[in-house]
């Protein structure tokens, strides 16, 4: 039983940890741990009347911290990463809680017997990774028999009897919840077929490229017209720009000059005779290193020009001194050149076409630990300026490269640093003109001042006329379709055989064979409208009146459907059967998980923590 528990779990958990966290930022870190005053300093939540103190949330915080550096153990943790696993840390403990909470409100008990079957049949992946319990790096099944029948080992058991115990007893209260999961015989059969009917179709597809190249035309008046009947289309969400003050992660000449010297040692090593291969396998940066250097055949300019121009010039056997890209230093050795007649891609004539085949070893221009020192320590006493002199004169007296954003939108790309969660954190829950302290990406390092604030709120004319000039070429686009969808399905209609009726206005029939639910055909675009539209119709001959779609309006005919045989149902029965099951499952844990949020009395301290002490951190 618990076996097939392990598995199933897995899918629930995924969507529930998803739905939580949506559900944690909207509701617990954002309006309940305002239901009483942070006045306990050892409680870091308390949850329906549980308290959990700091040190249970440490150690949970601690143990995900270790996970996290195990991965990159040369890495040191950013304080991004440490957000994201404070987050986790609150996640995991508010669901356990509430999981908890109502294995006891169940009295869920769980038997020694139930323990020992779970040890034994689905051996927990942590103990998997133990020492003891591998034979040359892999799980060895019998050593960990052996263990559990150790007498010398019960101290150990009794250790983890604990951890197990309550493990049973979330997979039993999950596996009340979602046993009212039913699936009958019918709906199995009915996603069969669903599943593998297949219909032929005559599609008449007046599509929007039609009437849009080139697209028509507004004017001023009509637009304003447009908006007026629709202005609840169009809203605009709050927005935020800033000011940033940016420096990249690019390197000095001092970095490139050591690279350099690496490339001509190297460049010297194999004009004194080294083998070239070689040495590309051993000091190259680039992908092809396992390869000795090898780019294979390439054509002239496909290369950065630098590149490109050191390789033409050159003739069979050359070696080139370290030649300098935006990648590095390259050393190319060139094997062959040719020229040969070749048709280019969307041409219908051949032209003459250089190509060499080469190899080289790059040295790639790393940005050294002086060079981010130095634009840090730039940065910090543009920060330490800003905050007194303010961030426009500080630019200036700095000469500190300085922008402005264009506006954004929570959670969105931000302009000159992209995704960036802390930054947008900022930019939303500031004063206008606050400076932040300094942020770092993978690429940059930066300050930023939130410089302006644009509200939420109806958009006017002005503010919403770019979206008005899409909308209502959509719709005027969409109308010519219609329009002429319908002039052939009134032809159609009138005695006129479809294919003279689509010709008379310019469209042709096309034959679409072995078209599914659930297949991928291009001029359907798996639209949901018109796959319904394709598999309503039930008898051969029969058409659809004009059907609108996401990219044009469709009308359609069917030549022949395929029912599924059924002498396949049976292979295939109890993976549908599975599937159906699952997703019911999910839905039932998901709803009754939302009803644990929903009702729960929640004190978030950790988040008042994080906000209050950003040393906490």
């Amino acid at each position: 039983m618990f076996k097939a528990l392990r598995r199933m779990i897995v899918p629930i958990i995924i969507i529930v940890l998803f739905f939580f966290a949506g559900m944690i930022v909207l509701e617990w870190g954002m309006g309940l741990s305002s239901r009483q005053t942070f006045q306990n300093t050892n409680l870091a939540a308390i949850i329906n009347g549980e308290e959990i103190t700091w040190q249970e949330y440490n150690r949970t915080y601690n143990n995900l911290v270790q996970a996290e550096i195990q991965k990159a153990p040369d890495q040191e943790l950013s304080d991004n990463q440490k957000k994201q696993l404070h987050l986790n840390a609150w996640q995991q403990i508010v669901h356990d809680r509430l999981i908890m909470q109502q294995v006891e409100n169940f009295e869920i008990i769980v038997s020694a017997e139930e323990i020992y079957s779970f040890l034994k049949f689905s051996p927990p992946p942590e103990l998997q990774a133990a020492a003891s319990f591998q034979t040359n790096g892999t799980f060895d099944y019998q050593k960990y028999i052996n263990a559990m029948a150790d007498p010398q080992a019960e101290a150990f058991w009794a250790s983890i009897e604990p951890i197990i115990r309550s493990e049973i007893k979330k997979l039993k209260i999950q596996e009340l919840v979602i046993q009212a999961a039913n699936v009958s015989e019918d709906e199995v059969k009915r996603a069969y077929i669903e599943k593998f009917e297949e219909v032929d179709l005559g599609l008449v597809n007046v599509s929007f490229a039609r009437f849009s190249k080139p697209p028509p035309k507004s004017t001023d008046d009509e637009m304003r017209a447009f908006y007026d009947e629709r202005r609840d289309d169009y809203y605009l969400d709050e927005k935020r720009g800033l000011n940033i003050a940016i420096l990249e992660k690019a390197p000095k000449p001092y970095d490139w000059e050591i690279s350099y010297n690496l490339a001509i040692a190297i460049y010297d090593s194999i004009k004194a005779g080294s083998d070239f291969a070689e040495m590309a396998g051993k000091y190259s940066d680039d992908v092809t290193s396992e390869d000795g250097g090898d780019l294979g055949w390439f054509p002239a300019g496909q290369m950065v020009p630098e590149f490109d121009k050191i390789v033409f010039s050159m003739q069979p056997d050359d070696i080139s001194e370290p030649v300098r890209t935006q990648f590095g230093w390259h050393i190319i050795k060139v094997h062959e050149r040719k020229e040969v007649n070749e048709t280019p891609a969307g041409k219908d004539e051949a032209v003459l076409v250089k190509k060499a085949r080469a190899s080289h070893v790059l040295i790639k221009t790393d940005v050294s630990k002086e060079t981010l020192d130095e634009l840090y320590n730039r940065l910090e006493r543009f920060y330490a300026e800003a905050t007194s002199t303010g961030f426009e004169k500080a630019a200036r007296d700095l000469k500190m490269p300085a922008r402005r954003t264009s506006t954004f939108l929570r959670g969105k790309n931000i302009q000159f640093i992209g995704s960036n969660p802390q930054v947008s954190d900022f930019a939303f829950e500031s004063d206008l003109n606050a400076i932040s302290e300094l942020i770092e990406n993978n690429s940059s390092f930066f300050v930023v001042q939130l410089a302006e604030i644009d509200s939420a709120g109806p958009a006017d004319f002005e503010d919403a006329k770019e979206k008005v000039q899409i909308d209502i070429v959509r719709h005027k686009v969409l109308a010519l379709c219609m329009d002429t969808a319908n002039a052939i399905w009134n032809e159609f209609k009138a005695g006129t055989p479809i294919e003279k009726a689509a010709e008379n206005h310019d469209e042709t029939i096309e034959i679409l064979e072995s078209v599914s639910r659930t297949g991928w055909v291009p001029q359907l675009r798996r639209d949901p409208e018109l796959i319904g539209a394709a598999f309503s119709m039930e008898s051969v001959g029969d058409m659809t009146p004009p059907v609108k779609f996401g990219q044009g309006v469709a009308i359609f005919k069917l030549i022949n459907r395929t029912t599924p045989d059924l002498t396949d149902y049976n292979s295939k029965r109890d993976s549908i059967y599975s599937a159906i099951l699952s997703y019911k499952q999910q839905n039932i844990y998901q709803i009754w998980f939302e009803a644990l949020i929903s009702s729960a009395e929640v004190v978030n301290n950790v988040e008042k923590t994080l906000i209050e002490n950003p040393d906490f951190l």
